[in-house]
């Protein structure tokens, strides 16, 4: 079925709403097949052959190749409040390493196929048959809507591409135009230009984060292409950059007028950076930017060396989340895509108090295919803890080579954390980035 205009093709589709894959399934291809895992193009080809009546096809130009439109089918979840979140990022073109280093924003492959995509949205609930998911909406979305922001995305992949960094690509480096890896198996690589490394093959995505900001488009207020700021990175060091080189308790009395020279808050560095950058459920309502990227700020305390002196930790570990393989692990996702901004306060000389230590930056940490290698190794053995109900299997320090994440206790009472390990889905114990994997990033 061909369309002569955008306006036809939006009216036509408007009749997918509402119905289940297995009602428009004209060519059988869910036949014998129950769930994604190995199969998660079927869905698109189910709407490719039996909603639009297009046969399947590798053409590298866009599905609706006369009016300039993509399709992709992709997925959206709902927790217990009934919001609503993308199943997944959406994976775009192939990067070819040796022509990205040539390419212009306006002019590259990623422009040339996906410039308009259609997204066609179905309600994942897990458990049910793929063929009886409900596809509720559609969506014609543009990249131009937030170009300046997706244009500085790719000049950032391109440039880290260009110094011959492409095997420490991560989709954590952007806002919301990502490099997913395209592997087949976690040891798959491929040559990249200038550079002998070996890199994991990849392709552009729109990221998850930012795909729940567009499926959210169609009923709240987003808006696009208005942000003041392209990566959360500038936005926070826009907020900081006066006061650094000022001490804690300087800056607590210029931004509050208070003092504190008795008692010191353990979790100073946190009101601080709470009063300047707003706190964590704040944010979206002062940049757009906040609605459509997943990121973290982080305080540490560091030696005058430079060495931390704390672990990072992360929320509380949940051990349904460890039922998925690594591969669509909610932490893996996370480490994929997260941006971590460890903002660093620095003691002026050793021995220096809470109070005392000097705001010096903002320290943005991504993870290259080794560390995600690393990380998918404590990830598994939490999950074969959890399968074998044996807590010595767990990745505690040291576990094994090369380990930068490790498990430990976190919260109050929290003594009891391994003893308590099975006895409630949310445990007692999260995972801690380890102190030197945090000096090797804060080097870099």
């Amino acid at each position: 079925m061909k369309f002569d205009t955008i306006e036809e093709l939006l009216h036509y589709t408007e009749a997918i709403k509402g119905k289940t894959f297995n009602e428009i399934d004209s060519e059988h291809l869910l036949e014998n097949t129950t769930n994604l895992k190995g199969n998660k193009g079927v869905l698109g080809q189910v709407v490719e052959t039996g909603f639009y009546k297009y046969p399947i096809n590798t053409d590298p130009r866009a599905d609706f190749d006369k009016i300039g439109v993509e399709l992709k089918v992709t997925g959206y979840k709902k927790n217990k409040k009934g919001e609503k979140s993308a199943k997944e990022r959406v994976s775009l073109s192939k990067i070819d390493f040796n022509k990205i280093i040539n390419e212009e924003y306006e002019y590259s492959k990623l422009i040339y196929k996906n410039k308009k995509i259609l997204f066609i949205w179905y309600f994942y609930e897990k458990g049910k048959d793929i063929g009886d998911f409900l596809i509720t909406d559609y969506q014609l979305y543009d990249m131009g809507q937030d170009e300046e922001t997706i244009k500085n995305d790719f000049y950032i992949i391109k440039q880290k591409v260009k110094d011959g960094r492409a095997h420490e690509l991560s989709e954590s480096d952007t806002s919301y135009l990502g490099a997913c890896t395209k592997a087949r198996t976690s040891k798959d690589r491929t040559t990249q230009p200038n550079s002998t490394i070996p890199a994991k093959p990849r392709a552009y995505s729109l990221k998850n984060s930012y795909m729940t900001g567009i499926l959210n488009s169609i009923e709240t207020t987003i808006s696009f292409d208005t942000n003041e700021f392209k990566t959360v990175e500038e936005y926070v060091l826009d907020k900081l950059r006066p006061y650094i080189g000022k001490s804690q308790l300087e800056i607590l009395e210029e931004i509050t007028g208070r003092t504190y020279k008795e008692k010191i808050p353990k979790n100073l560095n946190k009101m601080i950076t709470d009063k300047i950058i707003g706190k964590d459920d704040e944010l979206a309502e002062k940049d757009d930017l906040f609605k459509k990227t997943s990121f973290i700020i982080k305080n540490s305390p560091i030696t005058p060396k430079g060495t931390y002196r704390e672990r990072m930790s992360f929320r509380n570990l949940t051990l349904s989340e460890f039922e998925d393989t690594w591969e669509d692990s909610y932490w893996k996702l996370f480490f994929d895509e997260t941006t971590i901004l460890n903002i660093l306060w620095k003691e002026p000389k050793a021995g220096s108090k809470n109070g005392e230590r000097i705001l010096e930056g903002v320290n943005k940490i991504s993870f290259n295919d080794d560390d995600l290698d690393s990380i998918e190794t404590s990830y598994n053995m939490v999950k074969e803890t959890i399968e074998k109900e044996d807590v010595s299997l767990l990745p505690y320090p040291n576990s094994f080579e090369n380990q930068i994440l490790e498990i430990g206790p976190k919260g109050q009472k929290s003594d009891d954390a391994y003893n308590t390990f099975f006895n409630k889905d949310v445990t007692k114990t999260c995972f801690f980035l380890n102190k030197e994997i945090l000096f090797e990033k804060n080097k870099k």
